[in-house]
């Protein structure tokens, strides 16, 4: 008997899924998969189902909207990535195996090797994951990868872009989807809360996955995690929610704004002006050209992030670059590894490696 089968001659599954269906959280996600993620009517969706609490409840709204014919998903399969980090490794992906199973849904497990990647614990189990589901979605012939990230997650990047000093474009950080190696990634639940999550999960008592590094205090990330979001959120209930949505109006003004440096400033690439070519122009628009052309030096060294590409001296650099002043200034950023300078008639950016 197939695994399909088994799940609808379980009377207690077949009620669940027909509760998930009714709750909002599904018509939310419906919403969110004709638009922004623009999947085509029957896609199918590669899952990263890490099996905590919202990767479960994006599990089982996918699975309920599957179960209707007018709905976009087609197919679903749930990969889990073993990143072979924590010694509860084994016994998670055993959890995720068998909430999948017992659901009926397709579910596949992939162990990554971080042993000779380079670079930040977390951001190479990140790399690595973002791989292994890109090459299972290559596999089971799907074109879309679905993560769980919400408005918190949304809420919680837009804060520490905000602390660095990111542009619009940083600060509209996740979107709805993006390009990933040749599928497109998508995010469904950026318009819904943790909390709501959560409480799907609960509805239905299951046992979810506790990652112990989500809560660590001592990054940035996690430090706003669990003290500054709880606290905004007992503010302004809502906030991250209204947050989230905020993120979609940046992301139109990046956009917009990304259009008119474009087709007035060339491409990213460029790194030299002549200085009249500034005149009358708005400050945060040129702020955005050297932003810009920093960015696209700095992906190209090694050790550099966006994080420390930047420094509070760029909207000094933009005033240098409009004060018709003629002595020659120099500005440093990405620690000193790359160079604006103004002369007397041009503004140039360069690297020093």
């Amino acid at each position: 008997m197939s695994a399909s089968s088994k799940r609808l001659d379980d009377p207690s599954i077949e009620e669940m899924m027909m509760m998930v269906g009714r709750d909002p959280l599904t018509a939310a996600v419906q919403r969110a998969l004709v638009f922004p993620c623009n999947v085509e009517h029957g896609g199918r969706i590669v899952l990263g189902f890490s099996g905590g609490a919202d990767s479960t409840a994006l599990l089982l709204l996918l699975q309920a909207l599957l179960e209707r014919p007018d709905s976009q998903p087609g197919h679903l399969v749930a990969v889990h990535v073993d990143h072979g980090i924590r010694p509860e490794s084994v016994q998670e992906s055993n959890q995720a195996r068998a909430l999948c199973e017992r659901l009926g849904i397709e579910v596949e497990i992939r162990k990554v090797d971080l042993s000779e990647a380079t670079g930040n614990l977390s951001d190479r189990a990140r790399i690595a994951r973002y791989r292994a589901l890109a090459a299972a979605a290559e596999e089971h012939g799907c074109g879309y990868i679905a993560t769980a990230h919400h408005a918190e997650d949304r809420f919680e990047t837009m804060l520490h872009s905000l602390c660095r000093g990111t542009g619009a474009s940083g600060l509209a950080q996740p979107r709805w989807t993006r390009a990933l190696e040749q599928k497109q990634l998508i995010r469904p639940l950026l318009a819904c809360s943790r909390a709501d999550l959560r409480a799907l999960c609960d509805r239905f008592s299951l046992a979810v996955i506790e990652d112990p590094t989500n809560a660590d205090q001592s990054t940035s990330r996690g430090m706003l995690r669990e003290q500054v979001l709880p606290l905004l959120e007992e503010r302004w209930p809502g906030a991250a929610i209204r947050a989230s949505s905020a993120a979609d109006r940046l992301s139109a003004a990046a956009l917009a704004l990304e259009q008119v440096v474009s087709e007035r400033f060339g491409p990213p690439t460029l790194d030299r002006w002549n200085r009249t070519e500034f005149h009358e122009v708005d400050h945060e628009v040129v702020v955005a050209v050297l932003r810009r052309a920093i960015v696209s030096k700095a992906d190209g060294l090694a050790g550099i992030s966006e994080e420390n590409a930047f420094s509070l001296r760029l909207s000094d650099a933009a005033f240098a670059a409009c004060d018709g002043l003629r002595h020659r200034r120099v500005f440093d950023f990405a620690q000193g590894r790359i160079q604006l300078q103004i002369d007397a008639d041009f503004l140039w950016v360069r690297t020093l490696d």
